[in-house]
């Protein structure tokens, strides 16, 4: 088929036949995840070490004090204390800086795997996990680069209408006057054109990525996407509102369901991330492809229409690569080579908890507290929905999690260390504020016999995996390169693996863990 003469239901259906017969479309979404694991290991990494010096100050008590005593003047004198402001400054400065860091270097090795790897796939019809890890390093500077530029230009109106009205606000606070109605109309006018602004600069940047992965950047790259949108109007248009519906249906569902007490939200996002965005890039890039002055012959896979094949192909193919993924995570569990890497992976979870305990006992447990935590009872967001779609969804959630974390180990071990702490550290708090090490028990051991180790498991896979990067990047050469590939194969397969056990400590958490606790006391 010409590109070029193919019409838009036709590209959409040969978009969604290319992801079906190329399961490696998926990966790069999973690269997405484990970026998004990197940025929030940062931040994670900042707020714990925060929290640790505030509460070694004695900050956290001083505050929790102030607050039982009621007396606001007593609160304000807490949260005004220099050494609070400067930590908190210190904290959300490096945050956003580090956040934005790597979303921009992230961007660059994402957006390089996705475009890249997706390219291919318009033109050849077949990619795999090696095309798709090859693209990631090939051009990553110059798609990091064209990241940047890309979301200054959508974004940058936006955020300086946001900055004036901010500054004027404090502005307005400084000269002791009050905000006026005219001064509110007109922020909100300025915000609604700012947003107006950047749904155009959305639009008209669409094909950005796709002609950055075809040898154009920066702000070659939005003036490509800017002739691919006048050449085809028609179908950029049919294009957006296919993405925005999407978008509007995954928010839709989630939210309709959970009127009817039905927690789905992961399973949604699951389907979304693994499913509707590949296919929804792979159009994007069919569209680029169309306005290529060469002409480019899209190979069409014969199938019936998406509504048709999706169901069943998502079940028996999911079945099929979970049993692999099983086979695949046994020999990965009991093999001794692995034994560092799980009891790494233990100890840093431990470490974790032990954090969690001392800062805990430092002053955070008694904040907490004086917040409105009620100790033994449990947390109302939990209540009311129905348990059976709770368990799945706590399953999806912790899967996704879980993979996004060992597929991270390809930007070394830094940030499955900083998971895994963090977890540990959440559960050691936890940990300090239950009345009785019985109802700890009661609340963890149901579920958490199954799915502590699991998620144990998905960290040693993903240091194995960093390992194996970091022994690469040492020796160089196509030999190393395809090691690394097939370890990323491996460990995919591997997580996919831990499926069954998620979903049975879902099915625990939802279904028995709340018995238990009642039992024991919990209200």
């Amino acid at each position: 088929m010409y590109a070029r003469y193919a019409k838009f239901e036709t590209l959409l259906n040969v978009s969604y036949w290319l992801w079906r017969l190329n399961p490696s479309a998926t990966f790069p979404a999973m690269i997405g995840g484990a970026v998004d694991v990197v940025k929030q290991s940062a931040v994670i990494l900042v707020l714990v070490v925060t929290i640790s010096q505030l509460a070694s100050a004695g900050i956290l008590e001083l505050i929790a004090d102030a607050i039982k005593s009621g007396d606001t003047f007593a609160i304000l004198r807490a949260i005004s204390s220099s050494q609070l402001l400067t930590s908190i400054i210190w904290a959300v400065s490096v945050s956003v800086a580090l956040y934005y860091f790597f979303s921009v270097l992230g961007g660059g090795f994402v957006n390089s795997a996705e475009y890249g790897s997706y390219l291919k796939l318009v033109r050849t019809g077949k990619i795999s996990v090696s095309d798709v890890l090859e693209n990631s390093g090939r051009m990553w500077h110059e798609m990091a680069w064209t990241t940047m530029v890309t979301e200054a230009v959508k974004y940058g109106p936006l955020v300086l209408t946001l900055a004036w009205i901010f500054s004027s606000i404090i502005g307005n606070s400084a000269l002791g006057s009050a905000n006026s109605l005219s001064d509110i109309l007109l922020w909100l006018g300025a915000f609604a054109m700012a947003g107006i602004v950047t749904i155009a600069l959305t639009a008209i940047t669409i094909y950005a990525y796709p002609a950055a992965a075809n040898g154009k950047f920066g702000f070659s790259a939005i003036k490509e996407s800017i002739r691919i949108c006048r050449a085809f109007p028609g179908k950029t248009v049919l294009y957006l509102l296919l993405r925005a519906s999407s978008l509007a249906a995954v928010m839709a569902v989630s939210y309709v369901s959970s009127l009817f007490s039905v927690q789905i939200s992961s399973v949604v996002a699951a389907f979304a991330s693994f499913m509707v965005v590949p296919i929804l890039h792979t159009l994007k890039t069919a569209i680029y492809v169309r306005g290529e002055p060469q002409e480019v012959i899209i190979p069409i896979p014969v199938g019936p229409s998406i509504v048709r094949d999706a169901p069943g192909h998502i079940w028996r193919s999911s079945v099929a690569k979970i049993r692999i993924g099983m086979r695949e995570l046994a020999e990965f569990v009991f093999s001794p080579r692995n034994i560092p890497y799980h009891l790494l992976s233990a100890a840093t979870f431990v470490a974790g908890i032990l954090e969690g305990k001392q800062v805990s006992s430092s002053g955070l447990g008694k904040l907490i507290g004086a917040l409105g935590y009620e100790a033994g009872r449990v947390n109302p967001a939990f209540r009311g929905f129905a348990l059976p779609f709770m368990a799945v969804d706590i399953s999806f959630h912790n899967w996704q999690v879980s993979m996004a974390t060992a597929i991270s180990g390809l930007a070394l071990a830094v940030p499955i260390l900083v998971t895994m702490m963090f977890n540990g550290f959440v559960l050691g708090v936890v940990g300090s504020i239950v009345p009785s090490f019985e109802m700890l028990l009661a609340a963890i051991l149901p579920h958490g016999i199954v799915e502590l180790p699991s998620f144990v498991v998905s960290g040693s896979v993903g240091l194995s995996l960093a390992a194996k990067f970091l022994k690469a990047l040492r020796k160089g050469g196509a030999s190393s390169q395809a090691e690394v590939h097939r370890a990323t194969r491996r460990a995919i397969y591997a997580v996919l693996g831990l499926v069954p056990f998620f979903m049975l400590a879902g099915a625990l958490e939802a279904l028995v863990t709340p018995f238990v606790m009642r039992f024991f006391g919990w209200k």
